[in-house]
C-alpha cells in the first residue's frame, strides 16, 4: 500500500467526476438549442474540454504517487432547458471544489498539495462564472453618494 493511499482515492473521486462532466458538458454542447445555443454551446465545449484536461493531470498525478488512475464516470445529467443544464453544472463544479478540497487536507506531498491549492481555485472560479449566468450572483448597490459623484461625471 501507498503511504498516498488516501490521497489517490480522492484523486480517483475526483478523475471520475472530470470524467462525468467531459460527457455532461459535451452533452448539453449538443443539446442547447436557439438563442441558447449562441450564448452557451462554446462555453460547454470549452467546459468539456477542460474537464479532459483536469481528468488527464490528476490521471498523471496519480501514477506519479503510485496508484492507478480510475475509468469510472459517473452519472450524467441531461436536460434540454438551459437553465436546469447550468443548475447540474453547478453541482458537479461544486463537487469538484469539495472533493479537491479534501484531497488537498489529506494531500501530504507538498508539490502536489501547490498543484490542489491552484486548481481548487480554478474549479471556484468555474462555480463563480456558473452562479453569474444564473443569476445567483448579487452585485452590491453603491451608496446615494457614489450614484450621485457618477452622474455628475457624465
Amino acid at each position: 500500500m501507498t503511504e498516498h493511499a488516501e490521497l489517490i482515492g480522492i484523486l480517483n473521486e475526483a478523475v471520475s467526476l472530470e470524467y462525468t462532466a467531459v460527457i455532461q458538458y459535451n452533452q448539453h454542447s449538443v443539446l442547447v438549442t436557439g438563442r441558447d445555443r449562441v450564448l452557451f454551446e462554446g462555453f460547454f465545449k470549452n467546459s468539456a474540454q477542460e474537464s479532459l484536461g483536469h481528468a488527464k493531470m490528476w490521471a498523471e498525478r496519480i501514477v506519479y504517487l503510485g496508484g492507478v488512475p480510475s475509468v469510472e464516470v459517473g452519472d450524467i445529467r441531461q436536460s434540454s432547458n438551459v437553465m436546469e443544464m447550468l443548475e447540474m453544472d453547478l453541482e458537479i463544479e461544486q463537487k469538484a471544489v469539495e472533493t479537491y478540497t479534501r484531497a488537498h487536507r489529506a494531500c501530504k506531498h507538498e508539490p502536489t498539495r501547490y498543484m490542489l491549492e491552484n486548481h481548487i481555485l480554478d474549479e471556484d472560479k468555474d462555480v463563480e462564472e456558473i452562479k453569474k449566468f444564473l443569476g445567483k450572483v448579487t452585485v452590491a448597490q453603491g451608496s446615494a453618494g457614489e450614484k450621485e459623484v457618477a452622474h455628475r461625471r457624465r
